[in-house]
């Protein structure tokens, strides 16, 4: 994967790994780089309109996608099916079953308001601080994937050099996210992305570095069909997604291991005293 050429390839790496990659430096002359549809706009809104419009992307307040997955823990590849489900930074979960295997059998992660847990059936077990916070920064990345909450008041874009492959780049400072960069190609398309995060087994610093391929498209929002991760260099889930729902309204989903209960919802903090 090629690995970004600002913030995170150099001070998000530096400070996690002890040192920094190399990069794709900017042209000589970034002015003699033809502004195509870039042309006096910035890059958000360029990227904002090729991925469907504000008019579709401002209303998403729901996305869910399904999919098959290979996961890679401690440099073993595991082939699974995923359920991805995103309200934008308020709520993150991410349910998994074996290839092949009944979704009953499933395990979920649930992430929302800098809490996290563990599920398993109906057993809610809170995650560790580490583990917390590295769920609520996926929660964060998905939700900048969107694009269109980086509008909001409070968030800064700031537009990088042009990449000598012609890429345009933002680093993003939102306030309910790590410090994050997104990248796009000559046509406004989301292609590669990352933040410095956390280790979620102990805390550390760490890099997320993503990129993105293909597209699948609900109610006008587009959505890249293949999601490749690493962390820290090392590959860690790539998803190809079946199917995609982005909606202007939040739905009921019970858990997928849980549909035979009468509860999937963490406990509250009244019935955890």
């Amino acid at each position: 994967m090629a690995v970004s050429r600002t913030l995170i390839a150099c001070a998000a790496l530096a400070a996690a790994l002890g040192g920094c990659a190399t990069t794709d430096a900017p042209p000589a002359d970034a002015a003699a780089v033809d502004a195509g549809i870039y042309a006096g706009k910035s890059v958000l809104d360029v990227a904002i309109e090729a991925a469907g419009g504000e008019a579709a992307l401002g209303k998403v307040k729901e996305i869910y996608f399904t999919g098959a997955a290979k996961v890679t823990v401690d440099g073993t590849t595991t082939e699974q099916n995923v359920a991805v489900l995103v309200r934008p930074f308020s709520f993150y979960r991410l349910t998994s079953w074996a290839k092949g295997a009944e979704p009953k059998t499933a395990k979920t992660v649930q992430a929302e308001l800098g809490k996290a847990w563990d599920v398993n059936r109906v057993t809610w077990q809170p995650m560790a601080a580490p583990a917390a916070k590295f769920e609520n920064e996926q929660l964060a990345f998905y939700s900048m994937m969107l694009l269109a909450p980086l509008k909001a008041a409070g968030v800064s874009v700031d537009e990088q050099p042009v990449g000598a492959d012609g890429t345009r780049a933002i680093q993003v400072a939102h306030p309910g996210a790590p410090a994050s960069e997104l990248e796009f190609d000559a046509s406004g398309k989301l292609v590669r992305g990352g933040h410095a995060g956390t280790d979620p087994k102990t805390g550390a610093a760490s890099v997320t570095m993503a990129s993105f391929s293909g597209e699948i498209t609900s109610n006008g929002v587009k959505w890249p069909k293949i999601i490749k991760i690493e962390r820290n260099g090392a590959p860690a889930l790539e998803i190809e997604i079946a199917t995609f729902e982005a909606l202007p309204n939040k739905t009921v989903r019970p858990l997928e291991q849980a549909m035979q209960y009468d509860s999937s919802a963490p406990p509250s903090d009244d019935d955890a005293g």
